[in-house]
């Protein structure tokens, strides 16, 4: 293209041009006249020049034409969309080995068990190695070993990434015995029937739970459901005030429940609220006014009165300690039993 510009170029300078004669006058004329003569040529020049800038003018509009026009941001978008893609990719594959290659149990550890193997309490459970930990139900599983093992009060499964399961259970121990129809039963801390009692067993009596039944096995329910819960309500916070030696828990009257401790020192309640601050003054009391010989019937109904009294036969005991006169209030720092 440049070429056939410069030979317009060359051919329009020699149209322009004036011709040449041999004759000496021109000859003369050209030497006469140099003004002319370089004129003519900036002339020719600058006509070159300007076929030239004509030229890359019109090759700049076609490549402008030629040129496709992308939209602000139009690049950035198809990354995107790739990018995305790609996290969707991942994910799924992620997903996939998840629940088909990894966490797959290689082992199960049993912690808390005394009476029963290992493996009884993994057959239990129903668990084995090969099981996909996000596959496994762990409340169902704690139910099951709780349900199969009888000396199992709680069992807790929990799941330790990527490939281990670990039980712990927390077997029963006897807390209360309860008797019904000639029948006395071990009653576990969990609230369960765990063993038939001859008797020579170490367990706090409970009297007056009225039970559904005594089934080995069975969780204890009463046939008053407001007497349920509230042996362990009155054991824990009597732990909780430090108090020992708790021998009987008489809940016969579910209003007015009295407590054994020692066998010889009977806390009488006179009712079933304000239990923190009665158990509390009973231990007080116990530790610091009564002798450990003494058998004495401690009334609590008025926490901030207590009064003690020599407790002479079990039949003696008032219903309603607070109308019997022959009960005085009795102050601790007065007390003559140090």
């Amino acid at each position: 293209m440049k070429k056939k510009a410069v030979k317009r170029a060359n051919k329009n300078v020699n149209k322009t041009a004036p011709a040449k004669h041999s004759s000496p006058n021109n000859h003369t004329q050209n030497t006469r006249n140099p003004v002319r003569n370089s004129s003519t040529a900036n002339r020719s020049n600058s006509q070159t020049r300007s076929v030239e800038k004509t030229h890359k003018e019109m090759s700049k509009a076609m490549n402008n034409k030629t040129r496709v026009r992308r939209k602000p941001g139009s690049r950035g978008r198809n990354y995107s969309f790739y990018y995305l893609f790609a996290v969707i990719v991942v994910v799924v594959v992620l997903i996939v080995l998840a629940n088909t290659v990894l966490f797959r149990c290689t082992e199960i550890e049993v912690a808390g068990n005394v009476r029963y193997t290992p493996d009884q309490i993994i057959a239990g459970s129903e668990l084995k190695t090969g099981d996909n930990l996000l596959h496994i139900n762990a409340k169902e599983a704690e139910k099951k070993v709780v349900d199969k093992c009888l000396f199992v009060d709680e069992a807790e499964v929990r799941k330790s990434f990527p490939t281990k399961l670990v039980i712990t259970v927390k077997e029963a121990q006897i807390c209360f015995s309860v008797s019904d129809n000639g029948t006395t039963a071990g009653i576990s801390r969990g609230g369960r029937v765990i063993k038939y009692l001859d008797g020579t067993e170490d367990a706090i009596v409970l009297k007056g739970f009225e039970p559904e039944s005594l089934e080995l096995g069975s969780w204890l329910k009463s046939k008053n459901e407001t007497k349920n819960e509230l042996p362990w309500e009155m054991l824990t916070i009597m732990e909780e005030a430090g108090l020992t030696k708790i021998t009987e828990i008489d809940i016969t009257d579910r209003y007015s429940p009295k407590v054994t401790i020692d066998n010889r020192i009977l806390l009488n309640l006179g009712g079933a609220t304000e239990l923190e601050s009665k158990f509390l003054v009973a231990k007080d009391l116990i530790d610091l006014h009564i002798k450990e010989d003494e058998n004495v019937i401690v009334s609590l109904s008025n926490p901030e009165k207590p009064s003690v009294r020599p407790n002479n036969s079990a039949s003696q005991i008032p219903e309603n300690p607070e109308t019997t006169p022959e009960e005085t209030p009795t102050e601790p720092e007065n007390s003559s039993r140090g």
